[in-house]
């Protein structure tokens, strides 16, 4: 009975969620209510207050789950490891593990970045990759000196360019798999931008 109950609940949850996400690419975040989700959801407002205080709440709910998610998967990133990879013509696979988890919250991520979702929580996003980074540099070169360009423009350069990579794919309907975007990620930290593009110098 429990087990039939709690499927019952995740059904209903998934009905919620959906139908927030589909209010707030009509509204935005601040248009959105109680009566408008329950409606869309075709349950009664009294099964929304069984699982939520109120709209905030309930968006809060998510956006925490969904950012703990896929912070778990970022935080295993290792660069050596990233270098190994990238020299044997596959995926870092805690690259692809990222994509995958970002793909599991696909609707609701493109929803928040996008125009009438959070600016705020793209900017988390941002900020978090930009002091990962910044810890695992530090640890692997904790001499300034060695850099050849400024430690923070370097850091903000690769936080920004890997949250523009995750958008685009967001944003372009996710053509590549995460197996492919993975090996995409890995090269271009190896190898970057310019030879990337298949540019040499003479």
């Amino acid at each position: 009975m429990s087990e039939k109950m709690d499927r019952r609940q995740a059904r209903t949850k998934q009905l919620l969620n959906k139908a927030l996400m589909e209010l707030i690419e009509e509204k935005g975040t601040d248009g959105v209510t109680v009566t408008d989700i329950a409606t869309r959801a075709d349950i009664n407002r009294g099964t929304f207050y069984l699982h939520y205080r109120d709209v905030p709440d309930m968006l809060e709910q998510i956006k925490e789950e969904v950012f703990v998610n896929i912070e778990k998967c970022i935080l295993q990133l290792d660069i050596n490891e990233v270098i190994k990879n990238a020299n044997t013509g596959k995926p870092y696979p805690i690259s692809v593990m990222i994509f995958e988890e970002i793909a599991r919250h696909a609707d609701f991520l493109k929803v928040m970045f996008g125009p009438k979702g959070d600016l705020s929580y793209a900017i988390r996003f941002r900020n978090f990759m930009a002091t990962h980074i910044f810890n695992k540099l530090s640890y692997l070169q904790p001499a300034e000196d060695n850099f050849l360009i400024p430690r923070d423009y370097l850091i903000a350069y690769m936080s920004s360019a890997n949250f523009g990579m995750l958008m685009h794919w967001l944003e372009s309907g996710m053509k590549q798999t995460p197996y492919q975007m993975g090996l995409i990620m890995t090269q271009i930290a190896l190898h970057g931008p310019i030879a990337s593009a298949g540019l040499k110098s003479n």
